[in-house]
């Protein structure tokens, strides 16, 4: 009963019931907005990392795991393998491991020189050799990359000389190729490079193999530095017209953060002691 003089207004039962329900309106609706941002967050989140696509998510598998695995390799002028490496890149850190593989290691009744095919050899075949070395030690490569006598030279151009320390003299004369270096500190350009280090694979065994590999990392480490990596751009536009490669544009733009960390390391790339061609 109201009261003389009291001035709070009624309240009746009506007008509480729609207040309760104008509240249960507003939460809902607030409710409503934070399912949909959860929901709009998600699936941008899961869009960015493939969880939709089961296919681009085993594609971007080694890019999760900021690894790049490129078989390189080198032929000499009729197209026979002068020496085949594992070259393992970490995006994250800018460091990288090489490799040794010797040629005349053997899958399914061939060598990989064999399987390459020569100086006939064209985008197939190389696709081929990288599936037998994938399927031979297990491995699996995103990309290869082959040099031959030819372009190496245009290739150190680009790059710069290998520089050099000899112990003793040097003297090669094999294959209508000729190289005589003194004892002492050499600038070598592409084709005596080339020619050096073909001295150094000789017959292919797993020692020559493995210091192969040394030479081959020095050289990458003296390539690897902070004026290449300014021209990195121009550098891959010119270089890759004169390799055989599958590495394109875009595989380039995610390579560049090891290149940038990489540049500011004195020795980025190491050569490990070979662990393949164990029949040999």
């Amino acid at each position: 009963m109201r009261r003389p003089g009291d001035k709070k207004p009624l309240k009746f039962r009506t007008t509480r019931k729609e207040n309760k329900i104008r509240n249960r309106k507003i939460l809902l609706l607030f409710v409503a907005i934070v399912l949909l941002v959860a929901l709009m967050s998600g699936f941008v989140l899961f869009k960015n990392t493939g969880l939709f696509h089961r296919a681009e998510k085993e594609v971007d598998g080694n890019a999760m795991k900021h690894t790049v695995n490129i078989l390189f390799g080198g032929t000499d002028t009729d197209g026979s393998l002068v020496f085949l490496s594992r070259l393992e890149l970490n995006t994250r850190n800018g460091t990288g491991k090489i490799t040794g593989i010797s040629p005349q290691s053997r899958y399914d009744r061939q060598s990989f020189n064999e399987i390459l095919g020569g100086k006939e050899a064209d985008t197939f075949s190389r696709d081929r050799l990288v599936k037998a070395v994938g399927e031979r030690y297990g491995e699996t490569y995103d990309r290869y990359l082959l040099v031959n006598e030819e372009n190496i030279g245009r290739v150190l151009l680009k790059l710069g000389y290998y520089d050099i320390t000899l112990e003793e003299e040097f003297q090669y004369d094999a294959g209508g190729q000729k190289l005589h270096l003194l004892k002492g500190q050499h600038d070598l350009n592409g084709n005596e490079f080339y020619t050096y280090l073909k001295y150094v694979v000789g017959g292919q065994s797993i020692e020559e193999t493995d210091a192969a590999t040394v030479v081959i990392a020095d050289w990458l480490n003296q390539e690897l530095t902070p004026e290449n990596f300014n021209n990195s751009q121009a550098l891959f536009e010119s270089l890759v017209n004169a390799v055989s490669t599958n590495i394109t544009i875009s595989d380039f733009a995610g390579y560049k953060p090891f290149l940038e960390k990489a540049s500011d390391r004195e020795r980025p790339i190491k050569a490990l002691k070979n662990v393949f061609d164990e029949d040999l």
